[in-house]
């Protein structure tokens, strides 16, 4: 193909394309048919780093085209590289006059070759068609992309918009405007504003178009179409103008009503903020006071707050202001089983507003909240819950009598607000109350134990004391069989009323183990033979047991401290005892009691043989402490003994032991 054809049909082929990608593709081809061009490729785009990027190419080689992708932006030169087939350059041609470092096309073959001056000249030619066109698509891109912006920033307008060209045709227009006019905008076409519009409101802003038209210069005006009422503004362009309507029919109800909102919301924001300095009977006229004002500011015929009981199955009227000619309600609502009422108390256990502007918009299942709204005469009735935490404590209600009503979002939001703080209000006073009365009760319990517990603690010494004294008396009067029997019953009886003074005086808490251990301990050996010597060693432990264990750990210890003295001094003159008590980790206590005398007899160690303290011990052991006992020769008698402590909950006294 000759030079001169190829060239006029990538101008053609050019000129046609839409996208950045074939329009270099179109170049490089031509170029590779040239007289002496095997290898065309076009430089262009860009990247980050300020590279060029081969965006196009005809006839390289792959080694070629991944190798060299891209280039140094402002090189305007082929990379020279080494592969095979080989890549020689014969030429490069910017895409624009007048640079030499933006994107560039050049040729090249698979061996050294001139260019001869004419196909030198086509190319360049080519390169910068190429260029031209490459800034029409950016130009035509860059376009579209305004135009594209402008009806999408008209689509987000909320009010009603268009955009009319010179002549009045409608060149876009958004949703609120279509819906306003009934004009679907399907056509692609302008359509003149009269018959998109329609003929009113054409005739409405007909004057205003052509006034902006001829001064240039932007203009607004008020217009009724149907039931509203529009503020046109209308601003100039080139060749454009943008049309929008406001409706500030809103505007004029809201402007009304504002007084209203803030006359109301200055008056339940004071009311609120009052209830947090209020308690006893000042919460109570704080209350009636709030149901008055808030009653006359909105216009209410009666004004109620319920409050439930502790289980919510009952709810009674506590407070009701009425207004004038209103019958009140509040002495015959008293203790009503909230049961009966299931829609009521559905919608405010799930915290909503109970909302009916007339009855017969409440559901058929509300039969109930019917006949009782149905009993007053009232039409139309408020009310919201009154919450504390998570704890539905009642609702505040609103009723109409003479007419149905109904209510804004923004008073339902400031009535549920004067509900917290009231709930708020009246927890607050339950709980001052309820601790006020179990502080007297505690109090009055507390004196009653006191007296109670010096009675039976002196009473039970007493008795005690008694018991001892006979019988030390009928010792003196027994002869030898019964001396040792006495004897040992005596010092048991002495080891429990050592553990229950313990336990008096720390009103029959948790006792510590080594505390109970010395004064067992040094109590029995106060009776030790004339003439023999006993010394003791106690470990300290925070160990702490309750008054059941300590009880039969008095006698334990006890039963081995005569058995110490009864057996081991009858060999020898001193004697150490030794306690020793530790806890692990799953609250199993050690208890181990030893003395440095000759130690058990082997059938007592193999339990073979016993008597009476030890079969005592054993039973305290195995019964009370629920526990093991292992009975061992170490240097001396020794006893180990293993049981568990309950954790604190679950420690009691058990009155019947």
């Amino acid at each position: 193909m000759k030079a001169s054809s190829a060239l006029k049909e990538a101008f053609r082929k050019m000129a046609s394309v839409e996208n950045e990608h074939e329009l270099l593709n179109a170049a490089a081809m031509a170029a590779c048919r040239m007289s002496r061009v095997e290898y065309a490729g076009v430089y262009a785009g860009g990247t980050e780093a300020g590279e060029l990027v081969l965006s196009a190419w005809c006839g390289l080689p792959g080694w070629f085209t991944s190798a060299a992708r891209t280039i140094r932006e402002g090189v305007a030169e082929v990379p020279v590289l080494n592969g095979d087939p080989p890549v020689h350059a014969s030429g490069t041609f910017p895409l624009f006059a007048g640079t030499d470092d933006g994107p560039f096309m050049f040729t090249a073959s698979s061996r050294q070759a001139r260019l001869f001056g004419t196909v030198a000249a086509h190319l360049e030619w080519l390169a910068l068609a190429a260029g031209a066109h490459l800034l029409r698509l950016e130009g035509s891109s860059a376009l579209g992309r305004a135009l594209e912006g402008r009806d999408l920033l008209l689509d987000r307008i909320l009010d009603p918009a268009a955009l009319l060209d010179g002549g009045f045709r409608i060149l876009h227009c958004n949703r609120a405007f279509r819906e306003l006019t009934g004009f679907d905008g399907s056509e692609k076409d302008p359509i003149p504003f009269r018959e998109a519009a329609g003929r009113e409101l054409h005739g409405l802003l007909k004057e205003i178009l052509e006034r902006v038209l001829v001064s240039g210069e932007p203009a607004s005006d008020a217009v009724t179409f149907g039931e509203s009422t529009f503020s046109t503004a209308v601003h100039p362009g080139p060749g454009i103008l943008t049309v929008v309507l406001r409706d500030v029919t809103a505007e004029e109800d809201a402007g009304r009503r504002l007084g209203f909102r803030e006359k109301l919301e200055g008056l339940l924001i004071s009311i609120a903020t009052d209830f947090i300095e209020m308690q006893g009977s000042a919460l109570n006229l704080g209350i009636n006071d709030a149901l008055l004002n808030i009653g006359v500011a909105i216009e209410a015929d009666r004004a109620f707050l319920f409050t439930f009981s502790s289980d919510l199955e009952d709810m009674s009227n506590t407070h009701e202001w009425c207004a004038s000619n209103i019958q009140p309600y509040m002495d015959r609502l008293q203790g009503l089983r909230t049961s009966r009422y299931p829609w009521w108390m559905n919608r405010l256990a799930m915290r909503e507003t109970i909302l009916v502007p007339r009855l017969s918009d409440m559901p058929e299942w509300a039969e109930a909240e019917r006949e009782l709204l149905e009993g007053k005469d009232v039409q139309s009735i408020v009310a919201v819950p009154i919450v504390h935490g998570r704890d539905l404590i009642g609702f505040l209600g609103f009723e109409y009598v003479n007419r149905e009503t109904a209510w804004s979002d923004e008073v339902i939001d400031l009535l549920r607000m004067v509900g917290d703080a009231m709930g708020n209000a009246l927890q607050r006073n339950r709980m001052e109350k309820e601790m006020l009365r179990m502080y007297r009760k505690a109090e009055k319990e507390a004196q009653i134990n006191a007296v109670l517990l010096r009675e039976v603690n002196h009473r039970v010494k007493n008795n005690l004391s008694e018991i001892i004294g006979l019988l030390y008396a009928q010792r003196r009067f027994s002869n030898g069989d019964y001396s040792d029997f006495i004897t040992n019953l005596t010092g048991r009886i002495r080891g429990l009323a050592t553990v229950h003074d313990m336990l008096s005086r720390t009103g029959w808490k948790p006792l510590e183990l080594t505390r109970l251990a010395r004064g067992i301990v040094g109590g029995a050996i106060g009776n030790a033979p004339e003439g023999k010597e006993l010394r003791t060693s106690v470990s300290s432990s925070s160990v702490t047991v309750d008054p059941n264990r300590a009880h039969a750990l008095a006698l334990i210890l006890n039963e081995l401290v005569r058995n110490s003295m009864k057996h081991a001094l009858r060999h020898i003159d001193r004697l150490l005892i030794k306690v020793r008590m530790r806890k692990d980790r799953n609250g199993r206590v050690t208890l181990t009691y030893s003395d440095d005398g000759p130690g058990y007899p082997e059938q007592v160690v193999s339990t073979e043989r016993g008597n009476l303290g030890l079969d005592l011990i054993r039973n305290l052991v195995t019964k009370n402490l629920q526990g093991d006992l292992t009975l061992l020769n170490d240097g001396g008698a020794a006893a180990r003994i293993v049981f568990s402590i309950r954790p604190p909950e679950e420690e009691t006294i058990d009155e019947e032991e």
